[in-house]
């Protein structure tokens, strides 16, 4: 059993429940919120995995409006190899989840399985893949100059996500893209104010 000081610190932000309830009501009689909701879990259930087969557990979990972020605590200091299993684990647990969602005949779950675990692979910080890239940075480069360049791609490739949003809700008046871009491109901007 836990004890208080080994109890993980979890916040839930007024943001997420905001989210939440907005999701909840966009989704009245779809259905795709439990399976997504799903899907978020076992994407950060890979993440507890991995950084538990590494020594580590949870010391915090915040749930914010855009959002699940962990933080591990590892009884040894960890490498740049070993955050980046920890990375990959989270879109690893999707993509297996995915599998099996769809050898069940589950189509809609293995969709947003799958896509939440691809959408995490981009190379963009906060996410996954951004953890990753910079990384395997690096290793190869002083940690500074890492951080420099993985902000960089991620500034251009957020800015086409942009234009890309833009266009959607200009064309097909859909502004999920520009949405998600715009919350990737305020992640960048506070990784470069850093």
């Amino acid at each position: 059993m836990l004890t208080s000081r080994e109890r993980p610190e979890v916040e839930v932000s007024p943001g997420f429940l905001l989210l939440l309830g907005a999701l909840f009501w966009l989704d009245e009689g779809v259905n795709l919120l439990p399976w997504g909701l799903l899907a978020c879990l076992l994407h950060e259930l890979g993440h507890i995995a991995m950084a538990a087969a590494l020594g580590g557990r949870v010391e915090r979990l915040s749930l914010t409006a855009v959002g699940a972020e962990l933080r591990f605590g590892y009884a040894a200091p960890q490498g740049y190899l070993q955050d980046s299993l920890v990375a990959l684990a989270g879109p690893a647990a999707n993509l297996l989840a995915g599998a099996l969602f769809s050898a069940a005949g589950w189509a809609v779950a293995a969709a947003l399985t799958l896509a939440v675990g691809a959408f995490n692979l981009l190379p963009i910080p906060p996410l996954d893949g951004g953890q990753v890239i910079y990384g395997l940075l690096s290793n190869r480069l002083d940690p500074d100059w890492a951080d420099r360049l993985t902000t960089a791609m991620a500034g251009c490739l957020v800015g086409a996500l942009v234009g890309a949003g833009l266009v959607a809700a200009v064309w097909y008046a859909n502004v999920t893209l520009l949405l998600t871009a715009l919350w990737l491109l305020a992640g960048v901007l506070r990784r470069s104010w850093r």
